[in-house]
């Protein structure tokens, strides 16, 4: 069963932080691998070292979790994954609508231009 976090940051021109994922050839929500399930202190390590902040600047609370199955291209089953979501407020503002950090690019977005 796969664990994954989805991390929402939202500023306060109620725009979500978002990367450039080259595989999806989209703009996605932060994320990363849970081993063990929730686990707030390794999505905090996480979001520090991909915005390169430091951890006293980065709150994170567990907002829910979601099971669902979904067919695995990669290993031709259907598999079961769970989603955890996660809430993070940055103490530190970070002003760019548009900025790079080690080749990864990063985006703040509305909602509706999520949805578009």
């Amino acid at each position: 069963m796969g664990k994954h976090s989805i991390i929402i940051i939202k500023n306060k021109d109620n725009k979500y932080l978002q990367y450039y994922d080259n595989i999806w050839n989209s703009y996605l929500f932060l994320n990363c691998k849970l081993p063990n399930g929730n686990n707030t202190d390794l999505v905090k390590n996480e979001v520090s070292k991909d915005l390169g902040l430091e951890i006293d600047d980065i709150n994170v609370k567990l907002l829910d979790s979601k099971a669902h199955k979904k067919f695995s291209e990669s290993a031709k089953k259907e598999k079961v994954y769970t989603h955890y979501f996660y809430k993070v407020t940055l103490n530190k503002e970070i002003k760019n609508d548009d900025f790079e950090i080690n080749d990864v690019k990063y985006k703040w977005l509305s909602y509706e231009e999520m949805i578009n």
